[in-house]
């Protein structure tokens, strides 16, 4: 989607980019856009860009004048530090506006000001609203050795306004947090470490449009593995949103872990090594970790003048040999850890890395953001690496465009379809453990696994590719993993296997080393599943590259995690993405929004930036290390905030360059002038870079899915004939009310406060839909606590439906419209036989349209009545409401011929807060006779 506002429309605004984000069709809309047009049309050349989370102003850049560009770098001029506040406050005063303020630099409070070796001035803003921070939202302005403001930087929250009298302790919303986190990690020792009141912006790391909370922000952990940050609503007691604060998957005292399962009881008490004793210490995963550590603090401080992670000599700890969550490393908040075999220098550099960002650009750890935080961890990391002088650092030789090195990683499978309708060439993605490559199977007919997931014993595909979809249990987690899948599929006889991913997108699966296998997606696996018969060949190449250039942790050697994670150069080598629009894009929540594998976007970015190549359209002349570090460093520490996402980013580093014209830079090894400095083609080669890899491009693919999908298929298969058992249309019998129908309903689990209501006829439908239906609230109001709890789970309860004698397949099909608070509230599908009680029934049963999740259990704090059970819940994406589709199951698993069923539709809400609720439509139990 193309919002971009053209020079013709408003002739003085250089371009004014709105909303690149992955999720654009959710951008709030554009807030004050005649504020904004003015803010562009003040100065002739002004960029400005919108956030799609806000709809405000996110970065100016105005051209510098004459007087200004001219002055000497580092000049200082005579222009005061108060003149500059007074010239920056002033500013914003003005344009309040555009960048999402009421009245201006009033609602800010300046945290930091001072002047570059540049002469360019910063200051540094945090908003708050009624005396409280205001989370991620920091501003920055840029001033020239003028005192004009030349640059703006950072997202603030507009539309504040929620009460700031918190109606529940901070006590309590530490216990919520806690259970919240104890609920799916089922960690021990887990408290909560600190707390803090502040408003909470939903979706800003996401970058989308969100509500504002005031909320309490806590921090649980338990002192080494577990590090979350959890924002729970100060009015209602519900958990908002839950961050990590433990950036791993790589990450100078030292510390032995001792291979325990926790981290050492005598830490920080009793180091293995400190500072100024005798290296090496004869422990060489010891001395590795210590001597990347010194390569890191001395990269940062050589290079760019930062004294340690927190720029005033903070003490790096470090511990070897833990014994938990291994393979891994990670950063806590506190100290760096190591499995054993993860003591290499590019591993050691990432982790120290996640603490400086936290301590500059501070980048919040999801969706975009966090992939720009793993990205500046690889990118730092691998540099260090580069320059250090230890480890496998030959051969180094230049890369060849889309290649993949002999040391790492695979270039992505080849899948080819012969015969039948679906034939054609097809994205996919090779498992982590597959057999020795290279290889070719093929092509081989293919036949469907039985069952489908492949769980249990398998028959069907002797002498076959199988055809494994990764099936789900009901409660929405895998019903199985892909070794298991693998082993059953090799049992059986197949020579090689198809695995169609869920719809949620594509997964990272392990496998088998004992047969080839590779992963599609869930709608080109329906498309070849579709055109069978028909023959599959796989095929699964090697490396060319004679080379170790950016290759991220090759050193590694900790069992089950040997050699190279990443190819900076060739993302696709090991599945990441290499551009936005790559198929390889993270799309799902999964991984905090594919912080790990969207990071290849911007790491793509620095390699092309630093060796230069053709890609995606653009030749890019290589700047090489020292200028793109700097480029990028200057990035994290003047333009880039804790919401920054890819356009920012984009924006981030342009700026920097442009900064850096001219200027004799800090070598990265010694510190002393470089005799490299950037030119105005160098920050061409920065610009061409960011067009390669398209990060200003909102990834359209990722495009939200309504909650219902709109294709059923036939109510009954090919072959058989539908014959009806019962239907229930509202609209035929024309009652008033539910009690003029045969349907009854009831309510249970409330608590005293609760309000009465139950199920109703609905007369005024959503989503155009004319007539009536069933309709169930999910109330908005209540307050989670005692006077106000409106906890409960309202019954619709069908008539008794008597199944005919010759009956062999029933089913129920159903039209409904689904839109609750996500989570928290939600509704599912019981059935009674023969009077029995009452079941729920699964989601596996749900031949179209099933469960969309699982509700939040009673042990993370949901007090819902029917929480922990799978149900739909929550709305389409990109919305706040719901759009009509239609459900079919397979009953056969519950009744036979002759019996007697009543169905049973639940709707529960905990507490407080909701949405619209659930409206049910042409209920009918029908069977399918065989022709």
């Amino acid at each position: 989607m193309d919002r971009t506002l053209s020079r013709r429309a408003v002739p003085a605004l250089a371009f004014l980019l709105i909303g690149a984000t992955a999720y654009a069709e959710s951008a709030a809309p554009v807030r004050n856009p005649d504020a904004i047009r003015s803010l562009a049309a003040e100065k002739a050349g002004t960029e400005v860009s919108v956030s799609p989370a806000t709809g405000t102003v996110r970065f100016m850049r105005r051209p510098r004048s004459a007087a200004a560009a001219r002055a000497p770098s580092g000049a200082r001029t005579a222009t005061s530090d108060q003149t500059l506040r007074n010239n920056s406050s002033a500013f914003i005063s003005s344009h309040a506006s555009a960048l999402g303020l009421r009245t201006g630099a009033a609602e800010l409070k300046l945290r930091r000001a001072y002047r570059d070796d540049l002469g360019l001035a910063h200051l540094t803003y945090t908003q708050e609203y009624a005396g409280l921070p205001v989370f991620g939202a920091v501003l920055k302005t840029h001033l020239d050795a003028n005192g004009e403001v030349v640059a703006v930087t950072g997202t603030m929250v507009p539309d504040i306004d929620v009460s700031s009298a918190p109606s529940r302790s901070a006590a309590q919303a530490s216990a919520a947090a806690v259970k919240f986190v104890a609920g799916p990690t089922r960690a021990k020792d887990l408290s909560a470490r600190n707390s803090r009141l502040l408003i909470y912006r939903e979706g800003l790391a996401k970058g989308v449009d969100g509500a504002n909370h005031l909320a309490y922000e806590v921090e649980v952990g338990n002192g080494d593995n577990v590090r979350e940050f959890v924002y729970v609503d100060a009015h209602s007691g519900k958990v908002i949103e839950q961050l990590t604060g433990t950036p791993d998957a790589m990450n100078r005292r030292a510390y032995d872990g001792q291979n325990l399962p926790f981290v050492p009881p005598t830490y920080p008490g009793t180091p293995f090594w400190v500072e100024g004793q005798a290296l090496p210490t004869g422990v060489a995963e010891a001395d590795n970790m210590i001597a990347a550590s010194k390569d890191t603090y001395d990269f940062y401080f050589r290079g760019f003048g930062r004294d340690s992670f927190d720029g005033a000599g903070a003490t790096m700890d470090s511990i070897f040999n833990r014994g938990y969550a291994c393979p891994n490393a990670s950063w806590n908040g506190i100290f760096i850890s190591f499995c054993p075999g993860m003591t290499s220098d590019d591993v050691t550099g990432h982790e120290w890395s996640h603490a400086y960002t936290e301590y500059t650009d501070g980048l919040i750890y999801a969706w975009q953001p966090g992939a720009l935080n793993e990205a500046s961890s690889d990118i730092f990391g691998e540099t260090i690496d580069r320059l250090n002088g230890r480890g496998t650092d030959t051969p180094d030789n230049a890369r060849s465009a889309d290649a993949c090195t002999v040391f790492g990683g695979t270039p992505p499978p080849t899948l080819t379809i012969s015969g039948g309708s679906a034939a054609g060439s097809y994205y996919a993605r090779a498992s982590v453990n597959e057999p020795p490559r290279p290889f070719t199977v093929g092509p081989t007919p293919m036949a469907l696994a039985s069952p489908a997931g492949a769980c249990t014993a398998v028959t069907g595909v002797a002498g076959s590719i199988a055809i494994v979809d990764w099936t789900l249990n009901a409660a929405g987690g895998n019903e199985c993993g892909s070794g298991t899948r693998a082993a059953n599929a090799l049992a059986a006889g197949a020579t090689g296997i198809i695995f169609v991913a869920p719809p949620a997108g594509l997964l990272n699966l392990g496998a088998s080393t004992a047969i080839a296998s590779v992963e599609v997606t869930y709608e080109d696996g329906a498309r070849i599943k579709g055109g069978l018969p028909a023959s599959a060949t796989i095929e699964l190449g090697v490396g060319t590259d004679n080379s170790v250039r950016w290759l991220v942790g090759e050193d590694d050697t900790a069992v089950g995690l040997e050699g190279a994670l990443r190819d900076m150069w060739t993302p696709a080598c090991y599945g990441n993405p290499g551009k936005v629009s790559a198929p390889e894009y993270s799309c799902s929540a999964a991984d905090n929004g594919g912080v790990h594998n969207n990071s290849g976007v911007d790491n793509h970015a620095y390699a092309l930036m630093v060796d230069g190549g053709d890609y995606n359209g653009q030749s890019i002349r290589g700047i090489g290390l020292t200028k793109a570090a700097h480029v990028y460093f200057r990035a994290k520490t003047q333009y880039q905030g804790p919401a920054t996402d890819f356009a920012d980013h984009a924006d981030a580093l342009e700026q920097s360059c442009s900064d850096l014209v001219g200027v004799n830079l800090a070598s990265l090894t010694t510190g002393a002038p470089s005799g490299e400095s950037i030119t105005a083609d160098d920050c061409a080669q920065v610009a061409k870079s960011m067009l390669a890899v398209e990060m200003r491009s909102p990834p359209v693919q990722c495009g939200f899915q309504p909650l219902l999908a709109k294709e059923p298929p036939a109510l009954c298969p090919a072959g058989t004939r539908y014959r009806r058992i019962y239907l229930q249309d509202v609209n035929k019998a024309n009652p008033r009310e539910l009690r003029d129908t045969d349907w009854r309903a009831s309510h249970d689990g409330t608590t005293v406060d609760f309000t009465r209501r139950d199920w109703v006829i609905a007369t005024q439908l959503p989503g155009d839909r004319r007539g009536k239906a069933f309709f169930g609230a999910d109330p908005t109001f209540g307050t989670c606590a005692p006077g106000g709890d409106e906890t409960a789970v309202l019954h619709l309860d069908s008539p008794t439906i008597e199944l005919e004698d010759k009956v062999k397949s029933p089913r129920l099909a159903f039209d409904h419209w689904v839109a609750t608070e996500a989570g928290w509230d939600g509704g599912n599908i019981k059935i009674s036989v023969n009077r029995g009680p009452w079941q729920i029934i699964n989601a596996s049963d749900i031949i179209y349209n099933p469960y969309n999740a699982t509700l939040f259990t009673a042990a993370q704090g949901n007090t819902n009545p029917i929480a922990g059970e799978p149900a739909f819940t929550g709305t389409d994406g990109g919305s706040v409401e719901g759009s009509w589709g239609q459900t079919i199951i397979d009953l056969s698993p519950y009744a036979k011929a002759k019996d007697k069923i009543r169905l049973r539709f639940d709707i529960g809400n905990d507490g407080c807060g909701g949405n619209v609720g659930w409206y049910v439509d042409d209920v009918e139990v029908f069977w399918c006779r065989d022709r």
